[in-house]
């Protein structure tokens, strides 16, 4: 009997689709979108090279594809690749998957197209079937996948319009960046991820400073997620949890604001291992809501509430991360607010 799992985001659909290609023989996949950046999540080119067949058919819906990754795949032997152009008004928007192993075939059906961030970061949701290719569950998936892919919509790569539509492409987004008002754009932003700051930190259980070296701060912005040596350690962050980045060092200080997203797991990753204070393997995604051109001194934001306090009270303070009293993340977050305003100011924002 089939087995069926509903895959909650993005990441989670990243993670098993490129275990299921483990040892898989082929892979056929009908997305709306399919970009190069996804490369980073599969290796379908190692895939194809250890002598996978690949099947990938991709709609221009959008001007999202981007013909280069067929191009890439559609060199090697073992790959297939063809376009569903947009053609009357019919648009071509599955997301479907469907990975063969011997007597076995895993499908996912769902909202998450072939690119890094729908696989990493994305909101999403996706339906996972294991079984036996004779289910029916797992043969009707197939059946559909080949129905698109030998569709009469459906054009092979040496008939497809590749460079004209990549022609259209390019003007397409050229127009599209004219014509947004790119300033209040980035206004609206803004104002969205500080009305959630402050949302957040009235609702949520509980609010954080998380103090970490600059190399820290730069692991944790460029995966959007912070560590700890063990699991046990990530259970005080809850989803929705709003905190700040404290960064240590001298003239160091806040510098940016972010809340919690999604459940912890575990990484692997060199990077991880290489941290300050030793492996944080153990991770949890946050978004960022704003970040400093420049660190404001945290000290200095938060004297006025120490009065009486003993001199080195700042030393134990941001001697680990810590959660934030009600009254100190809301000082911390007056004063990064206006701060924030005030580069942006400069540049043309509010």
């Amino acid at each position: 009997m089939a087995t069926i799992e509903l895959l909650r985001n993005g990441r989670e659909m990243g993670e098993r689709l490129a275990d299921d290609l483990v040892g898989a023989q082929r892979l056929c996949v009908a997305v709306s979108r399919a970009e190069s950046s996804v490369l980073s999540v599969l290796d379908l080119v190692g895939f194809v090279k250890r002598g996978g067949e690949l099947l990938l058919l991709a709609g221009t819906d959008g001007y999202g594809t981007e013909t280069a990754l067929l191009r890439k795949l559609d060199g090697y032997p073992g790959a297939r690749c063809r376009i569903h152009h947009t053609f009357a008004g019919i648009g071509f928007q599955p997301c479907l998957y469907v990975i063969d192993k011997p007597k076995r075939r895993t499908v996912y059906v769902g909202s998450s197209n072939l690119t890094a961030e729908a696989l990493k970061l994305d909101v999403t949701l996706n339906v996972r079937i294991d079984g036996d290719p004779t289910d029916q569950e797992l043969e009707r998936p197939m059946r559909l996948f080949e129905e698109f892919f030998w569709s009469e919509l459906s054009l092979p790569m040496g008939e497809a319009f590749l460079d004209e539509y990549e022609a259209l492409r390019t003007s397409y987004r050229q127009a599209i960046e004219g014509r947004f008002d790119k300033p209040n754009e980035e206004r609206l932003g803004w104002a969205v991820a500080r009305r959630l700051g402050e949302h957040r930190g009235r609702e949520a259980a509980a609010r954080h400073l998380l103090v970490v070296t600059p190399k820290n701060f730069s692991v944790c912005l460029a995966t959007k997620s912070f560590g700890r040596r063990r699991q046990a350690e990530l259970e005080r962050y809850a989803k929705g949890d709003p905190f700040f980045f404290h960064v240590t060092g001298r003239g160091r200080g806040l510098r940016a604001m972010g809340m919690f997203v999604g459940e912890a797991y575990r990484d692997e990753n060199v990077i991880f291992r290489a941290m300050d204070g030793g492996a944080q393997l153990f991770r949890k995604n946050f978004v960022i809501l704003g970040e400093l051109k420049k660190e404001v001194g945290t000290r200095g934001v938060l004297e006025s509430l120490r009065k009486g306090a003993p001199k080195n009270w700042f030393n134990g303070f941001v001697q680990d991360s810590h959660r934030l009293s009600m009254i100190d993340f809301e000082t911390l977050q007056t004063a990064f607010w206006r701060v924030f305003g005030k580069e942006r100011g400069a540049d043309g924002g509010p």
